[in-house]
């Protein structure tokens, strides 16, 4: 299923002017069906956009509304699992950590995290910041492939060959080889904040969906803790 049909088929629920849960209510998870009276016109709506939609569209969209509900309290077992599944390397987001009080609130990005067990049965979740620089030049030797760069030349250096094609080259094609030059030859520094959470100091989690938007999924995991004290997590 496309990222095109997906938005096709949410703004057709959102001209009926339907929250989450009416949107859930209509949607048959267990048969990965919807209310019949929907299908027509969402089909319709669909083939003026394509050519040919298969009939399996209506199910793989509750599969994907399926795959992104589900609210409620969840265990510590169930967010590490849920953070084990993120791909953090190539994730435009990382992970979201607020903090609200009555006078202030703050947020703070991280895109990696450890897991330190304790033989006392206590774990320690530590969010922090790494580079990824293996990922970051896997990228940049791509696009170099792309434009034809050899980047194993004896007789002309990736930067002549960059040059030579410069001119020709949209202003797309020029940030790609800024962003590649960048991965490959700058200097890279890491932000060394990063955020403590004990396992045996966390009272309760409560996961909310994830939204609906087809290149994100992000869900909100409000963690209270011992004491009172609480944060936010999106990832």
């Amino acid at each position: 299923m496309t990222s095109k049909q997906i938005n096709t088929i949410n703004g057709y629920f959102d001209r009926k002017h339907m929250d989450r849960k009416q949107l859930e209510a209509v949607l048959d998870f267990n048969n990965l069906t919807m209310d019949a009276k929907y299908i027509p016109e969402i089909m319709e709506l669909l083939k003026a956009d394509e050519n040919e939609v298969g009939e399996n569209v209506i199910k793989d969209y509750v599969r994907f509304v399926k795959q992104r509900s589900g609210t409620g309290e969840i265990t510590w077992e169930e967010l590490i699992a849920r953070l084990k599944d993120l791909s953090l390397e190539y994730s435009s987001f990382g992970i979201r950590v607020q903090r609200f009080s009555k006078y202030s609130y703050w947020e703070v990005f991280f895109n990696h995290f450890d897991i330190t067990k304790y033989k006392d049965g206590n774990e320690k979740l530590t969010f922090n910041q790494e580079y990824y620089e293996d990922t970051e030049n896997e990228r940049a030797y791509e696009i170099f492939e792309k434009y034809e760069i050899d980047t194993e030349s004896e007789t002309c250096n990736v930067l002549i060959q960059i040059g030579n094609k410069w001119d020709k080259l949209s202003k797309k094609d020029k940030d790609n080889m800024i962003s590649a030059l960048d991965s490959i030859y700058a200097t890279h520094y890491v932000d060394k904040s990063g955020m403590n959470l004990d396992k045996d100091m966390v009272e309760k989690i409560t996961m909310s969906g994830a939204d609906l938007v087809p290149e994100v999924g992000l869900r909100d995991y409000f963690i209270q803790f011992v004491g009172g004290d609480s944060i936010s997590l999106r990832f």
